[in-house]
């Protein structure tokens, strides 16, 4: 359904609207009619925006004189006063042969609808509730996007500080990143829910390793629980939404707000999803073929060690190791290396068999000081997610829980516990604060290399070992 209030002649848009009936000589004009200049009905809409608003306000005035809260004189003055700030030096044009008070009603079949009473608003809307249209629909393209709607809640916003509008902006186009810029009459409360289920896992912004990254980059990498973006944030978010939509309804491009009645979870969330074993094996058969070594190896040990990305891309030559007593090589995480993210990230981690049968030695041989010498972490990063979309793995579960790089953590973790391997033991292994019987026992016993093999050999992705003859 178009807007009322515009209508198409001669291949321009106009703005028409009927002068209050019994009112026409007090203003010289049946109508007020002006060019929009514009072919294009969704830049007619915010040309003529102020114009909409400008009907509502008249409408408003009518009502008070029709409850004589004010004079004819008086509703006539300030008509006139708005009209002339309205029109900027455009005349009121008196045409009694032109279509006016007309509503035009376009259906999905192509088929028009035109409903002409001269302006009786009452008239109108019987005749759009005999119709059935007055209500809002589903999906009703107003021609107007998000984007251009928030610009024009902006113009209107009365003294705007700087530091608000800025958080403003960081807000709408974090949305629009994580949303599509569409016309707000499509929009519906699942877009809504789906927007705040991935803003609720960004980070707050004001830190440097943050600030220059797009959404997309920073719902793949792992965030700190302390770093998520607050509630209270959230909820500005929310109400600068209430505000987008309320103001479009206000200014009769939608008769209802989406943002009205819908629930939100305005909590923020660090909860990462584990990948399937089959997806385990697509990804690593995948890498397999891959041109840079790194790659491969990176997605390797995270997939059997459950390390984090930064403890493996900084890990060097001297720090794969082999142990006597067990007779297996190990990776020595160190702080020596490179910063880690914990006391407890300080570990040793045997090196899986799979690993060796598919020849990280020789890598590690072949070698120089570090083993992924120039690796950029989140160029890494960025990389990974093209990766996983090429191969049709989705970045969220069942659950709408993320899956990233940092979910073979997750992975590694459920797969040996579900191994009946010792709780405290997987925490050594993972670099986790040891946890018994909910309190964090700071002097639990650490146990030695040969002691914690199972967590790591009794993860297994591939039927026969690491024999794989095929990804499913």
């Amino acid at each position: 359904m178009g807007h009322k209030y515009l209508c198409r002649r001669g291949g321009v848009v106009y703005f028409r609207w009927r002068i209050f009936s019994g009112f026409e000589s007090s203003f010289g004009c049946n109508e007020i009619k002006i060019s929009l200049r514009t072919a294009s009905f969704s830049e007619a809409y915010c040309r003529a925006l102020h114009w909409i608003k400008f009907v509502h306000q008249a409408k408003l005035l009518k009502s008070r004189y029709d409850l004589n809260e004010i004079t004819r004189k008086e509703f006539i003055f300030e008509m006139k006063k708005r009209i002339i700030l309205k029109n900027k030096n455009r005349s009121i044009q008196d045409n009694s042969d032109s279509i006016i008070g007309l509503i035009t009603l376009k259906n999905s079949d192509g088929s028009v609808v035109e409903i002409d009473y001269d302006g009786d608003e009452d008239k109108e809307l019987y005749v759009l509730n005999g119709l059935g249209l007055n209500k809002q629909q589903e999906n009703v393209n107003t021609g107007i996007t998000l984007r251009q709607c928030y610009q024009l809640f902006l113009d209107n916003k009365e003294s705007l500080t700087e530091k608000m509008k800025s958080s403003y902006d960081l807000y709408i186009n974090t949305i629009l990143q994580i949303m599509d810029d569409k016309d707000i009459g499509l929009i519906q409360q699942k877009d809504i829910r789906a927007v705040f289920s991935d803003y609720r896992k960004l980070p707050i912004r004001n830190k440097a390793i943050y600030k220059n990254k797009t959404v997309n980059e920073l719902l793949e990498i792992y965030i700190p629980p302390e770093d998520l973006i607050k509630e209270r944030s959230l909820m500005q978010v929310k109400k600068l939404l209430q505000g987008i939509f309320s103001f479009a309804v206000n200014e009769g491009y939608l008769q209802k707000s989406v943002m009205d009645t819908i629930k939100l979870d305005l909590s923020s969330s660090s909860t990462y999803a584990k990948y399937s074993d089959i997806e385990v094996r697509i990804m690593l058969d995948a890498v397999n073929s891959h041109k840079n070594i790194f790659r491969k190896w990176i997605i390797w040990i995270a997939a059997y060690t459950g390390a984090r990305r930064n403890e493996i891309i900084q890990l060097r030559k001297v720090d794969i190791r082999f142990d006597e007593v067990s007779q297996r090589y190990f990776f020595h995480i160190t702080d020596e290396a490179g910063s880690l993210k914990t006391e407890n990230a300080i570990r040793k981690v045997p090196v899986h068999q799979c690993l060796i049968d598919e020849g990280f030695l020789n890598f590690v041989e072949s070698s120089n000081k570090l083993l992924f010498d120039g690796v950029n972490p989140d160029t890494f990063t960025k990389w990974f997610y093209q990766f996983r979309e090429k191969l049709l793995i989705s970045r969220f579960d069942d659950f709408n829980q993320r899956r990233v790089f940092h979910s073979f953590r997750h992975t590694f973790i459920s797969k040996s516990r579900a191994a009946d391997n010792q709780v405290d033991k997987v925490q050594q292994v993972v670099g986790h604060e040891k946890v018994s019987a909910g309190t964090t026992d700071k002097y639990t016993y650490v146990y030695d290399l040969i002691e914690i093999l199972d967590v790591v050999d009794k993860v297994k992705y591939f039927p026969d070992d690491c024999k794989k003859t095929t990804v499913l």
